[in-house]
């Protein structure tokens, strides 16, 4: 609740143009473009009271990056990224990305991806499908390594044509576990897919199953590959002896780390309460983004630092506490009486606080992996909450369709061909949670190549299809 609800998964409009990462509420403060963010100042705040108030004022009183990006990016401002080409409304996308739609935390040498969760290390063609490596053309289907053709199906590892397959290892040519000839497969499964209307349903049935651990010894948690020795984990890979974590994977390996969410890296150490973190990092407390840090504590979005000391949207900079600079000796004797007074004040280890949160609790990974926090539960600690639908800007001059009446743009012809009228692109899709969203271009030609079915959620909402542990 506490980590996971400062990875925001939902984007904001903003006056004048362009998205952010923030709302527009009193939390936030100030957000900036890109462009405007690499030449903006940053306030630094005298140490007066407690602590967390402290960096709470310097939260709110520095602006914020409205949309976190880095490197170079093509036609994709829409979206969270690094190195990607053609990413939209996609978060936590990097390295050799290209083609990504409504997916997240999903890297290095990816493309055409849409609407997938961790997918990662040379992938192509993925849709609806979480935990993918080493894998081409899987469809709806959950842990899936080193496969190829893939159909609603769970658990697979060195596996090729497979459809509604759970558990296997080295198969081709199978249904339901039972293998067949390879023109008798591919009879039954054009016959099969045909059924687009239970798409969704069968989906459904593979979000059920509990993603197994593959290659691991001695671990408890689900979703890990080659790893060893873990205590409650989900989502890692090659990692070794560590405790409670959700989503991490780096092809190096990694070793004893504990209690972090959604870590990035292959030299990390001593990592607490974690959120994105970048290379060549080491001590690493209460952090959210990143990059190439060295003994830094209490901070947000720092980059190349060392020995800074809660301080946020730094650059460059070492022996800063609360974005002050001091010198060297200076630094380790303020930094002996805080940290003193915060054991005293029994505030040592606390993540963040509810008051600097800026973002809407339901529109957060926290909610996408659990929704059943409820309002209540949420504000009652002071989080925030969405209670608006989520919209998009309606001209005048478009319809609006329910998902109920979707079948009026897609059909079969004589001949068995999928077709989708390209007229879906022209209008707004109401789901049956009242929330709205449009079909694009790249997603429209994705879903007409491979004979998929139009979308019956919202985006966000199949997010969190991919968030939830079985």
């Amino acid at each position: 609740m506490e980590i996971a609800s400062w990875m925001p998964m939902s984007f904001h409009k903003v006056q004048g143009g362009g998205i952010s990462r923030f709302p527009v509420q009193e939390r936030a403060g100030n957000t900036l473009s890109q462009k405007e963010y690499l030449n903006a100042s940053f306030d630094e705040w005298q140490r007066t009271w407690e602590f967390f108030n402290n960096f709470t004022d310097l939260f709110r009183k520095n602006p914020k990056i409205r949309v976190q990006q880095r490197f170079e990016n093509e036609n994709s401002s829409y979206a969270e990224c690094y190195w990607a080409k053609n990413c939209y409304l996609s978060f936590a996308i990097w390295q050799n990305a290209e083609n990504i739609l409504y997916s997240t935390n999903s890297h290095t040498n990816i493309s055409n991806i849409v609407s997938s969760m961790w997918v990662v290390g040379n992938c192509q063609y993925i849709y609806q499908s979480k935990i993918v490596t080493e894998s081409y053309m899987v469809f709806y289907a959950l842990n899936i390594h080193n496969s190829n053709n893939i159909w609603f199906s769970a658990n697979l590892l060195w596996c090729s044509e497979c459809l509604f397959c759970t558990n296997l290892q080295n198969a081709s040519y199978c249904i339901e576990n039972k293998q067949y000839s390879k023109e008798e497969y591919l009879q039954k499964k054009e016959k099969l897919l045909r059924q687009k209307n239970i798409f969704d349903n069968w989906y459904h049935k593979i979000c059920l199953i509990s993603p197994k651990n593959i290659l691991c010894e001695n671990v408890t948690g689900s979703g890990m590959v080659s790893s060893s020795y873990i205590e409650n984990w989900y989502l890692t890979v090659q990692v070794n002896h560590a405790r409670n974590l959700y989503i991490w994977w780096w092809k190096y390996g990694w070793s004893h780390f504990y209690d972090s969410f959604d870590v990035w890296n292959q030299t990390d150490e001593h990592l607490y309460a974690t959120h994105y973190i970048w290379e060549s990092s080491s001590h690493v407390y209460c952090v959210s983004w990143w990059a190439w840090i060295t003994n830094c504590y209490y901070w947000y979005y720092l980059e190349n630092c060392s020995f800074c000391l809660w301080c946020i949207w730094l650059k460059n900079k070492s022996y800063c506490i609360f974005n002050k600079q001091y010198t060297k000796d200076e630094r380790y004797d303020e930094v002996d009486k805080i940290f003193t007074q915060m054991e005293k004040d029994w505030q040592l280890w606390k993540f963040f606080p509810w008051s600097m949160n800026p973002f809407y609790f339901n529109d957060t990974a926290a909610y996408l992996i659990d929704s059943s926090f409820t309002k209540e539960e949420v504000t009652a600690k002071w989080y925030l909450w969405r209670d608006e639908p989520i919209k998009v800007d309606i001209p005048a001059w478009m319809t609006v369709v329910k998902t109920s009446e979707l079948d009026q743009y897609e059909w079969f012809d004589n001949e068995w061909n999928w077709i989708i009228n390209a007229d879906i692109l022209k209008v707004v899709i109401q789901d049956e949670q009242h929330n709205y969203y449009r079909i694009i271009q790249m997603e429209y030609d994705f879903l007409v190549k491979h004979g998929l079915p139009l979308p019956r959620k919202h985006w966000l909402e199949r997010m969190k299809d991919n968030f939830k542990i079985a």
